[in-house]
């Protein structure tokens, strides 16, 4: 109940933030699949793959980092400045709903005055609730991008150590 009572006060374009939030999500629990879940099949198949094509004794680190540690970073961090930029969208569809509420705030305005403010106080709901949707989205979404981005780093780190391990170095 709650929920569509903000949504009807909040406008349209809350409607579109619930759409973007969604898909921000979705590849935020993508990529906590891909971390805890799907890093080490994915390690394990590739890197066997990789140490068969290229033995140790034969290659040294900076190819196994110009080549295998570029395919494992392509894969970590895919959607990634898909999620960037849909983060960075939320501020301006908040915005957009400021504009929707108060065109509206204006057109009651327009038409009553300024003497009856109930009438008004639906625009400035429009006008507010989507900029505070927005916001806390951004919030949510800023924290989760910036853990990915450290979990994903440290992997990257484990995984160099992983290859020194097995016999790559410089």
């Amino acid at each position: 109940m709650f929920l569509t009572d903000l949504i009807s006060r909040g406008g349209p374009v809350l409607y579109i933030l619930f759409l973007v939030t969604l898909i921000i999500f979705y590849i935020v629990f993508n990529k906590y699949l891909f971390v805890y879940y799907d890093k080490k099949p994915w390690l394990s198949s590739k890197l066997d793959e990789f140490v068969k094509l290229n033995p140790p004794s034969k290659t040294n680190l900076v190819f196994v980092e110009k080549t295998f540690l570029s395919e494992y970073q392509r894969e970590a961090s895919s959607n990634i400045k898909l999620l960037e930029g849909l983060i960075g969208m939320c501020p301006m569809i908040g915005l957009l709903g400021t504009v929707y509420g108060m065109i509206e705030v204006f057109e009651v305005l327009s038409f009553l005055g300024t003497g009856n403010p109930r009438a008004m106080s639906s625009g400035v709901a429009k006008a507010t609730i989507p900029t505070m949707a927005s916001m806390v989205i951004t919030l949510f979404g800023l924290y989760f991008r910036q853990d990915l981005s450290q979990r994903l780093d440290k992997s990257n780190n484990q995984i160099k150590s992983l290859l020194k391990k097995r016999g790559y170095s410089h």
